[in-house]
């Protein structure tokens, strides 16, 4: 996309990214294209003509932060020089009329099929309060709301929010599972790959530009390339990243248990680059729930998939996610659940209590759980997992191994927090160390001294 320039080299927009990576990402391609068109980008909100809020609405948890810190944002306009309040993202997606009703502080609702024309809607919002009409009746405020096709290339400007040593390249869009719970493919559409020559070359751009870390992320990257070429790719595509020069460390998430194929877990084994991590969202273990859930493997199929990983890989983390308190859910269900995560012993566990999405299969489900059923269940299973968490934790003290040093402590200036490959950012524990004096963005040999429930201390041994 060329430069476009215009009267917009003045205004100052803001951004506020929530939800997941993939999120983020669609963050940045906003800021990208706004960049590209003449506007400023601020870091400060109080400095903001504009903020755009890039909201989630996967869960209700997610779509209450969305509408908390929209309405948080919405008290600059009053008294400041905040002119435009922009909400982007899944939750436009789901309610776009509904919210342009109920939310008048908000000025224009955007979905993910269209923030290629984020620059035109803040122009389009910015007119109005130019000509003095900001009081214009809610349903004429823009709702661009499409059916979600858009999915960015390498071409496509971005500005990298993250550290400059970390991006995350999205790989794919979409998803054609259809869990039962999940309202992902209504709100993203269909599934479809980027071209592995986009998304090389846009790997070659950012380790050009300093990023050492490459994390490829999707709704299913374990799908990637079906649509394209007939058959999964992951494994071809994580080969072409490995020879880029300059990459350290390239990771990849959210993949569906039935789509590993002995080539992918071959290829993770084999690459050097590649961080030896399998995020794998199974989200139950009780084969009746699962397929309540509309997933497609056994609890049978989840301990074989693991057991194959780790005989080809012995020193891999898993991750995986887990749902409590789906309609149906027993306590002998959910007993079953307890019982896998003490036969599997998982490096990293995240579990939710059941959410029900309106519009989705699972909605209609006979035998809901009861709230407080669901978040007892919650906590039994959180605690289990904090024992076996410790206990993973534990075994790693006195190894050694490379971080990445990520800079200071929130909790003191004399520590850094630094991330192995088995730490992906922002949902795994952190590695503590003692020396103020290591720099952001570098790699170093550690050792590992200390664990906690979640996190590890280290010390130095020398630069990696």
């Amino acid at each position: 996309m060329s430069r476009v320039k215009d009267a917009s080299n003045s205004i100052k927009v803001g951004m506020v990214s929530l939800g997941c990576a993939k999120n983020l990402v669609d963050s940045e391609v906003m800021l990208g294209i706004l960049k590209d068109r003449g506007f400023e980008i601020v870091p400060d909100e109080a400095g903001a003509d504009v903020i755009i809020v890039n909201t989630c609405g996967f869960i209700l948890p997610a779509k209450q932060e969305s509408i908390n810190e929209v309405l948080r944002l919405a008290r600059l306009k009053q008294g400041g020089r905040l002119k435009a309040l922009i909400m982007t993202g899944c939750l436009p997606q789901r309610y776009g009329e509904e919210l342009a009703k109920e939310l008048p502080e908000v000025d224009a609702f955007v979905g993910p099929g269209e923030i290629t024309a984020i620059a035109r809607v803040i122009r389009d919002v910015l007119q109005i309060y130019r000509t003095g009409q900001p009081g214009r009746p809610a349903g004429r405020r823009p709702v661009l709301i499409s059916e979600p096709r858009f999915i960015y290339s390498h071409e496509t400007p971005r500005i990298i929010s993250t550290p400059p040593y970390t991006a995350y390249v999205k790989i794919a869009e979409g998803c054609d599972n259809r869990c039962s719970y999940c309202v992902i493919p209504s709100i993203r559409g269909r599934f479809r790959s980027r071209p592995i020559e986009s998304i090389v070359s846009e790997c070659m751009r950012l380790a050009g530009n300093g990023a050492r870390e490459l994390i490829l992320v999707a709704q299913d990257t374990t799908r990637y390339g079906e649509d394209l070429y007939g058959t999964f790719k992951l494994a071809s595509l994580l080969r072409e990243i490995s020879r880029i020069e300059g990459v350290v460390w390239v990771r990849f998430l959210y993949t569906y248990p039935t789509h590993i194929t002995d080539e992918l877990i071959e290829v993770v084994a084999c690459e050097p680059k590649i961080c030896k991590y399998f995020d794998i969202p199974l989200q139950h273990a009780d084969d009746r729930v699962l397929r309540m859930m509309g997933r497609r493997n056994s609890r049978e199929d989840a301990l074989a998939l693991i057991n194959r990983i780790r005989t080809r890989i012995p020193d891999v983390t898993l991750r995986s996610t887990f749902i409590v308190g789906f309609p149906g859910e027993t306590e002998d269900a959910f007993d079953s659940l307890l019982d896998f995560l003490e036969e599997t012993k998982l490096d990293r566990v995240g579990v939710f209590a059941y959410s029900e999405e309106e519009g989705t299969p699972a909605e209609a489900l006979p035998d809901k759980v009861p709230e407080d059923v669901k978040e007892e269940r919650f906590r039994r299973a959180m605690e289990l997992q904090r024992r076996i968490s410790r206990e993973k934790l534990e075994a790693r003290v006195g190894s050694e191994e490379m971080v990445l040093v990520e800079g200071l402590s929130e909790e003191s200036d004399l520590v850094v927090v630094a991330r192995s490959q088995r730490e992906a950012p922002g949902i795994d524990g952190l590695i503590y160390i003692g020396d103020a004096t290591l720099k952001a963005g570098t790699f170093h040999q550690a050792r590992i001294t200390g664990a906690s429930d979640h996190d590890l201390a280290a010390e130095i041994i020398s630069p990696a």
